[in-house]
C-alpha cells in the first residue's frame, strides 16, 4: 500500500522526456522546477526556445474545465492580450493529464512571458493602467462562448473551506461565531443579487497585481488563469482590492484602479453598490483557502503564527459591506 500523498512533485527529468515526446521537440529538453504552490511551475528549455510548464494540483477541476481555461487564454490572445498561450501538442490538444499518487494532474506547456511582476510599490498611474487592462480583458472575454460551464462558485468554496479556518481559530468563541455569521450573510447577499442588472461573463478570477507583469516594451501581460470562470464581472475587481488591502496600499491604489477600469468600461450603479460585498467575500475566501490548503502547500505567511491580521481584515471589510 502506498502511503497517502496530498501533493507530489513530478520528476523534472521525466517531464522533460514526456514533453519532448508529446510536443515533438528535437534536441535536448531541460526542465527545472521553479515554483511550488497551488500549481507547480517548471522552466522548460529547448535550444533557443523557452516555455513555462504548469502542473495543476489533483482535484482542482475536471479535464473539461481545464480545457475551458486553455480555450479562454487562447481567445484572449487572439483578442490582442499578452497571456501565457498554451503550446499545442502534436495531436492539436492544449494540455495533457498524468497520473500522480494523489490523483490525475493536468499539465500545460505555455508561452514564456518575460517581464517584471507588478508589486505594491506601483504608482497611482500604474494602478490606473491595470484597471484599464482588466476592463479590456472583460471586453474581449465578452465574446467568449464555451460548451463547458465553469463557474467560480466562490460561496460554495467558502462553505467548504471555512471549517479549516475555524479549526485554526481555536477557542476564540467570538471569532468563531463571527466567521460563521459572516459566511452565511455573504452567501445570502450574493445569492440575492439580480443577475439581470449585474453583468456576468468569463472572468480571470485572480486579477491581483502579483499575476501581472510589465514587459520590456511597457505593455502589460497577465498570467495564472487557474481560477478563471463565469462570475459577475465586477467581482474580478475584488481580487485587486484584496491584494492591495493585504499589502497595506488599498487606500492608495484601489480608487485609481477602479477609475482606470471605468475609463474603459463604466460600472453600473448596481455594480458599484456590490463592490464592498465582493471585497468582503474575497477576504473571507482567501483566508479560508489559505487555512484549507496549509497541509498541502505549506503555511502562507501569517498561518505559521497569529491569524490576527487576516481576521482583522475580514472584520473590517465585512463591516464596511454591512455584513457585521
Amino acid at each position: 500500500m502506498t502511503f497517502p500523498v496530498l501533493q507530489s512533485v513530478l520528476d523534472s527529468d521525466a517531464l522533460a522526456v514526456e514533453v519532448a515526446r508529446r510536443y515533438g521537440l528535437s534536441g535536448a529538453v531541460r526542465c527545472r522546477l521553479i515554483s511550488r504552490g497551488m500549481n507547480d511551475i517548471y522552466d522548460v528549455r529547448n535550444g533557443a526556445h523557452r516555455y513555462a510548464l504548469k502542473c495543476a494540483r489533483a482535484g482542482k477541476c475536471s479535464d473539461a474545465e481545464y480545457g475551458y481555461e486553455q480555450d479562454l487564454v487562447m481567445h484572449l490572445a487572439r483578442g490582442g492580450l499578452v497571456v501565457p498561450t498554451p503550446v499545442l501538442q502534436k495531436d492539436g490538444t492544449s494540455f495533457f493529464t498524468l497520473p500522480a499518487p494523489e490523483g490525475p494532474r493536468q499539465i500545460v506547456l505555455m508561452r514564456w512571458l518575460d517581464g517584471i511582476p507588478c508589486t505594491k510599490a506601483m504608482t497611482i498611474d500604474d494602478a490606473r493602467r491595470l484597471g484599464v487592462f482588466l476592463a479590456r480583458l472583460h471586453e474581449v472575454s465578452e465574446k467568449f462562448n464555451h460548451p463547458v460551464h465553469r463557474s467560480l462558485n466562490s460561496e460554495a468554496k467558502i462553505r467548504a473551506r471555512l471549517p479549516s479556518l475555524i479549526e485554526m481559530v481555536g477557542d476564540d468563541r467570538d471569532m468563531l461565531v463571527f466567521l460563521q455569521r459572516a459566511a452565511a450573510a455573504t452567501h445570502a447577499r450574493i445569492e440575492s443579487l439580480d443577475h439581470r442588472i449585474l453583468p456576468r461573463g468569463a472572468t480571470h478570477g485572480d486579477f491581483q497585481y502579483a499575476n501581472i507583469m510589465t514587459q520590456a516594451d511597457g505593455g502589460l501581460a497577465v498570467f495564472d488563469f487557474s481560477d478563471c470562470g463565469e462570475d459577475f464581472l465586477a467581482r474580478d475587481l475584488a481580487s485587486f482590492f484584496w491584494r492591495a488591502d493585504f499589502d497595506g496600499v488599498g487606500e492608495k491604489l484601489n480608487g485609481p484602479f477602479v477609475a482606470g477600469y471605468e475609463s474603459r468600461r463604466p460600472l453600473s450603479p448596481a455594480e458599484k453598490a456590490a463592490l464592498p460585498l465582493f471585497r468582503a467575500s474575497r477576504h473571507l475566501l482567501i483566508t479560508a483557502s489559505f487555512a484549507h490548503y496549509v497541509n498541502r502547500i505549506g503555511p502562507i505567511p501569517g498561518f505559521d503564527g497569529s491569524l490576527r491580521y487576516y481576521l482583522s481584515m475580514i472584520r473590517l471589510h465585512c463591516a464596511q459591506a454591512g455584513l457585521a
